[in-house]
C-alpha cells in the first residue's frame, strides 16, 4: 500500500477532480449517496489508511473503514456476445 505525503494527497485529490465522472466501480449508500468510482488507498502521514474516490459532484477522501462499510462494489455487467453466421 502506498504512503503519500500531506503534498501528494492534494496532488492526488486534484488529478480525480480534474477527470471526468464515470466508470462507477461502487455505490455510496451512506454520507454521499449515488454512484463511486475507486482510485486509491493510501495511508496518509498521520497512518490512517483513506479510500480516495471520484463522485458526480466531488472528489473524495473517506477513511477506509467507512468506504468498506457503506461503498458497496458494483456487479460488472455482462455483455452477451453476438454470433456471426
Amino acid at each position: 500500500m502506498s504512503h503519500l505525503t500531506h503534498d501528494e494527497c492534494m496532488t492526488l485529490l486534484a488529478g480525480i477532480q480534474a477527470a471526468q465522472p464515470g466508470d462507477w466501480t461502487h455505490d455510496l449508500t451512506t454520507i454521499l449517496d449515488g454512484p463511486a468510482r475507486f482510485v486509491a488507498r493510501v495511508v496518509i502521514p498521520d497512518g490512517l489508511e483513506v479510500v480516495y474516490f471520484r463522485h458526480p459532484d466531488v472528489a473524495g477522501a473517506w477513511p477506509a473503514a467507512n468506504w468498506d462499510r457503506f461503498a458497496v462494489a458494483r456487479v460488472p455487467q455482462q455483455v452477451e456476445q453476438m454470433t456471426l453466421f
